[in-house]
């Protein structure tokens, strides 16, 4: 399914022959491992490889005069976009993403592994990648759809800015999405999938998009990838999408995957080649907010189970792993802000020996909102680094 330089002059021709659609890019043949992925150095310097990032620049609502889109900046339902998210990252930027980026940097410095899982994600590549920016892989796994790039050469952004911005409101003010605004958003017509949403952090977040490849891992554990701009049935299989980008604070280009995935045990059982695809990225560091509590449930233990194993670090709000999972024997715990239990709507999942810890101990103060209690001082946070002794047969 990888497109070749014949293939991909002919798109180019096409396009041209067409003209009224903007230049696509030609996706590059990134070479990647469990390690991470990279673009081969001549595919860098091929003048068509920026249309990805022009695409995330766009959708973004970041001018870029030299791009292939920049002939559509001039439309009023971009300008009043730019407007707004101009307006409104800024706010999000200061209030939130600011004192994160600063309480992280100090107090999670130590988790340095390659990989960082994010399960039950949304696309909220915002808050891991400000959590750990200098991660070489990022896995998030979620049930909205992957989707697909947006075709603004049909003239649908009257359409598309309107529903892109009801998608991100949530997380703008309340720092997560609600999962049934999402269905309602996120895979209909306007906004087709999570992809549109990521591509928007990456730029907003000063990254270069380098590389779009939708990624399916068939029946029979083969992984099929083909361009994002490129036409072309995806197979029959679990679906995601695997985007190599490049950071202004990384010395090398980082990976981001994101899959459509229930991670209930029915599913894991079913799809062990997926979980060992996972696995081969080896020792890494989880993350998880506004996770509905489903690791509470008997259902979700094997993917509870996949993190405690896997994990040589994991920072979590409550909503997370329970407390008792972790056993002290084998974690080192540090917590911090304020533990006043969920929300009402998850008022089953109190955890009376998450409260005697907050009781018991000199908590260290959060200075951000995050999860459910999304307001400075309310929320919580615990970070849990797996003991030296259970690492003995741990891969490098």
């Amino acid at each position: 399914m990888r497109k070749t330089n014949l293939f991909g002059t002919a798109t180019m021709l096409l396009l041209l022959v067409l003209g009224s659609v903007p230049a696509f890019g030609a996706a590059s043949d990134s070479i990647c491992t469990t390690e991470g992925c990279a673009v081969p150095k001549s595919d860098q310097t091929d003048k068509r490889l920026p249309a990805y990032n022009d695409y995330a620049l766009f959708i973004a609502g970041l001018s870029n005069p030299e791009g292939a889109l920049a002939a559509y900046e001039g439309k009023p339902a971009w300008v009043r976009h730019a407007k707004f998210f101009d307006q409104n990252w800024e706010r999000f930027t200061r209030g939130r993403l600011a004192p994160m980026r600063e309480w992280a940097a100090k107090e999670v410095g130590s988790a340095t592994t390659a990989t960082v899982f994010y399960p039950f994600s949304g696309p909220d590549f915002v808050n891991v990648f400000t959590l750990f920016p200098h991660a070489k892989t990022y896995l998030l796994i979620a049930l909205e759809p992957v989707g697909e790039m947006p075709d603004f050469a049909a003239g649908n952004e009257q359409n598309f800015f309107p529903s892109l911005q009801r998608s991100l409101y949530d997380l703008l003010h309340l720092d997560f999405f609600i999962t049934n605004k999402m269905k309602s958003s996120i895979g209909k017509s306007e906004l087709k999938g999570t992809l549109p949403v990521l591509m928007f952090f990456l730029a907003r977040e000063q990254s270069r998009v380098l590389d779009v490849q939708y990624w399916v891992m068939k029946p029979d554990g083969t992984i099929a990838e083909s361009p994002a701009l490129g036409p072309g049935d995806r197979p029959t299989g679990i679906p995601g999408v695997r985007i190599v980008f490049a950071s202004p604070g990384s010395a090398e280009n980082q990976i981001l995957y994101y899959f459509q995935f229930n991670l209930r045990n029915d599913s894991l059982e079913r799809n062990q080649h997926f979980v060992s695809f996972l696995k081969s990225f080896g020792p890494m560091t989880s993350f998880t907010k506004a996770a509905s509590y489903l690791m509470y449930k008997p259902y979700f233990s094997a993917v509870r189970q996949f993190i405690l194993d896997q994990s040589l670090y994991v920072l979590q709000g409550d909503s997370g792993i329970p407390l008792r999972y972790f056993d002290p024997a084998g974690w080192d715990l540090r917590f911090y802000g304020t533990y006043a239990g969920p929300i009402p709507l998850f008022s089953n999942c109190y955890q009376a020996d998450m409260a005697n810890m907050y009781r018991s101990q000199d908590i260290q103060p959060l200075p951000f909102g995050i999860g459910y209690r999304h307001r400075a001082r309310t929320s919580n946070l615990m970070f849990a680094a797996k003991k030296v002794k259970l690492l003995a047969g741990a891969p490098n």
